[in-house]
């Protein structure tokens, strides 16, 4: 989780026409900031709309009691944000900022504002920067996970580092993690550790083991952690963060041939691909292509969009081939399935399909292809004329004789 899980993950959304830009303050570091120092922030833009934002500049606006030094421009070019472009893939802006020496402690107001292709300036709501004096400054330096993300119906650690960076020790130290109406149990004890005390300059870890429920949905979950303590005096401090905990497990599809047309070689026809989302957490954006190959060809389009596959559900993909004449029992038909997970990672994979092919008598024989309806008409046609005229000619002419008798 590094930084990103640190301090104050505050969180601004502004819809402008086809961009749907979201702006957090993902850490501040370190965390409270302290008067007469530096304090890097770090900003992370994600375009959640379905246009491309190009030429993004973003631009800090600093006030008491934070300053950017005067070789340091506020302005920051940020390049192109792709729709959709969030998670991992979004974009951070970083500042270094100088903290008065007579700041006062407590939070204090800071503004960043943005702009699309040199278009109008944008302010999102204000964040906050956290100022403590050193007399008694606790800090979290980090958050981890021992996976990268809880899967649903499993646990995972999450481990807190807190450093005292005062000259003396800190005491009474209790770390609560707020999960509320989050799907996430402690296992083994509360969501609330203790420690004794840490001296100054020393660091500790508390760590929470949290089972994801096993009905979760997969997203990023923002956990208050709140952290009580005293210095030696007595006197008492509170901290107040926010750690993100991520539910996602990874996808499991399956394919299958769910219908064909196509018996045998040198025939066209349809071929329904089946793709089953048998996995705990739901997919999107999923693309199906059918790969070219010299055993057929594709006559129809060889993509297929699908959108959203929940858990437990599946969705077909059908395409229209050719396959060339030869004396193969199967075609293997190559498949690329392109998908994100709830999390907005990319995937994709290859799969293949076996499309038997079958003689014509072996067509015939399980019910593939009908034999000739019309040769069997022909014969019923026959055989009934050879006995009206069989009938007529020896049948008829003796019932006539018996009945003059």
């Amino acid at each position: 989780m590094g930084s990103y899980a640190n301090a104050a993950a505050q969180t601004t959304q502004q819809p402008v026409g086809i961009y749907d830009i979201a702006l957090n303050l993902i850490s501040q570091e370190p965390d409270p900031a302290e008067p007469g120092k530096y304090v890097d922030v770090r900003f992370k833009f994600d375009n959640n709309g379905t246009g491309e934002a190009i030429d993004v500049e973003a631009e800090i606006l600093p006030q008491y009691p934070l300053f950017l030094d005067e070789s340091t421009s506020a302005i920051k070019k940020l390049g192109t944000l792709q729709s959709t472009q969030k998670g991992d893939v979004g974009v951070i802006a970083k500042y270094k900022l100088r903290v008065d020496k007579n700041a006062v402690e407590g939070k204090n107001e800071l503004k960043i504002r943005y702009r699309i292709n040199k278009g109008v300036w944008i302010t999102p709501k204000e964040f906050f920067i956290d100022i403590q004096t050193h007399d008694a400054i606790l800090s979290v330096d980090s958050v981890s996970i021992d996976k990268k993300a809880f899967e649903q119906g499993s646990s995972s650690i999450v481990k807190i580092k807190i450093t005292n960076n005062a000259d003396s020790l800190l005491k009474d130290i209790t770390a609560k993690i707020e999960l509320g109406n989050m799907p996430f149990i402690p296992i083994g004890s509360t969501n609330e550790k203790s420690i004794y005390q840490i001296n100054a300059k020393e660091s500790s870890n508390i760590d929470f083991e949290l089972l994801a429920n096993p009905e979760s949905k997969s997203g990023v979950y923002q956990a208050p952690l709140k952290i009580s303590y005293s210095d030696e005096l007595g006197k008492g401090y509170f901290k107040n963060s926010t750690i993100g905990l991520i539910i996602g497990s990874k996808p499991d599809l399956s394919i299958a041939l769910e219908s064909s047309e196509i018996f045998q070689s040198d025939k066209a026809g349809e071929v329904v691909i089946k793709i089953v989302n048998k996995g705990v957490t739901d997919i999107k954006f999923v693309n199906v292509k059918l790969m070219p190959s010299n055993n057929y060809l594709i006559l129809s389009s060889n993509d297929a969009y699908l959108g959203n596959i929940d858990s437990d559900d599946f969705e077909n993909a059908a395409f229209k081939v050719f396959v060339k004449k030869h004396n193969k029992k199967e075609v293997k038909l190559p498949i690329l399935i392109e998908y994100k997970d709830a999390n907005n990672n990319d995937y994709k994979e290859n799969k293949e399909i076996i499309l038997s092919l079958y003689t014509s008598s072996e067509a015939k024989k399980f019910g593939f292809k009908k034999g000739n309806g019309y040769l069997g008409i022909l014969i019923i046609i026959i055989i009934v004329a050879f006995g009206l005229l069989y009938y007529k000619r020896y049948v008829k002419p003796k019932l006539h004789r018996s009945k003059e008798r």
